[in-house]
């Protein structure tokens, strides 16, 4: 089978992360996390983004994930920063610093699939209508829905214009996103975002596992691991459930190994390469014990 070249659009960040396990300082984003499981599965990620003077090094440290930064510029001093700070199973979030907009013109020709994941309103209209000639396009919306206050600090989520998700392939959420939205449970969110969008649409609900519909059937299923640091994985996840979408054309398929690859990356603090391998050997099992129904 011929590597998926997939363009990851969103900003390359600097994490400051705070968990009961320890405390660290790396790379993340949409092009990190992501960017692993397409490459841990044998495709080619290309980092679509924007970094400061300040992050060059971030981009050789992508690089070194097998993460493609071919599609990345340098403008301006400052990165995008976070800082993280896990408390039991909440999270809080502070906006340090802000990189440039990506750039629609950054997103050209030669790619097979993208994987839109915004983390602070950087990717604009014109790149998400893009995104809508590509046979296979996937989208999480956080960073469209976030509004930070004082200091930086997330203070709230609040709904996009549905008309700016439709043609979209793939709309993967937390259900953090999926609230503000109006549904109160994954199961309606998943359903009736996916009827309202036409897309194929997941919904995140932590170690509980995932919501998936295409608008016909429900799959509901979890990787059962004990998590060190959840940190991207919801983009580890979106990645390889683009992937399986891509190669088999099966939801079932692309959720287990979408779950499969997300339980890999949650084990360890920090991102690092990931093993494919053991990512489909898991997905083997977890794609029997997913809960299917009609929707």
């Amino acid at each position: 089978m011929r590597g998926f070249r997939v363009a990851v659009v969103g900003h390359l960040v600097i994490d400051e992360v705070v968990t009961p396990s320890g405390t660290y300082t790396s790379i993340g984003g949409v092009p990190t996390y992501a960017g692993l499981s397409i490459a841990a599965l044998g495709h080619e990620p290309v980092a679509v983004t924007v970094v400061g003077s300040d992050g060059v090094w971030a981009l050789e440290a992508l690089s070194g994930l097998g993460v493609r930064t071919e599609g990345a510029v340098v403008e301006g001093d400052a990165t995008t920063r976070f800082r993280i700070v896990y408390t039991g199973d909440s999270r809080e979030m502070w906006l340090a610093a802000r990189a440039p907009d990506v750039p629609a013109k950054l997103l050209g020709k030669g790619f097979d699939a993208v994987y839109f994941g915004p983390v602070a309103g950087e990717v604009g209209p014109e790149l998400l209508e893009g995104a809508k000639a590509f046979k296979w396009s996937a989208l999480d919306p956080q960073g469209l829905m976030r509004r930070f206050g004082g200091g930086g600090k997330l203070v709230s989520v609040e709904p996009v214009d549905l008309d700016q998700i439709r043609g979209i392939r793939v709309l993967r959420l937390a259900m953090e996103e999926a609230r503000a939205f109006g549904y109160q449970g994954p199961t309606e969110a998943a359903v009736g975002l996916s009827r309202s969008t036409g897309s194929i649409v997941a919904v995140s609900v932590g170690r509980e596992g995932v919501c998936v519909s295409d608008g016909e059937l429900l799959v509901r299923g979890k990787a059962e691991v004990r998590p060190v640091d959840s940190t991207g994985a919801g983009d580890v996840f979106g990645g390889a459930f683009l992937v399986g979408l891509m190669e088999t054309g099966d939801v079932l398929e692309a959720t287990a190994l979408g779950l499969s690859a997300s339980a890999e990356r949650v084990v360890r603090l920090g991102p690092g390469r990931l093993d494919g391998h053991a990512i489909r050997r898991r997905a083997s099992e977890v794609r029997w014990a997913l809960e299917v129904r009609r929707a």
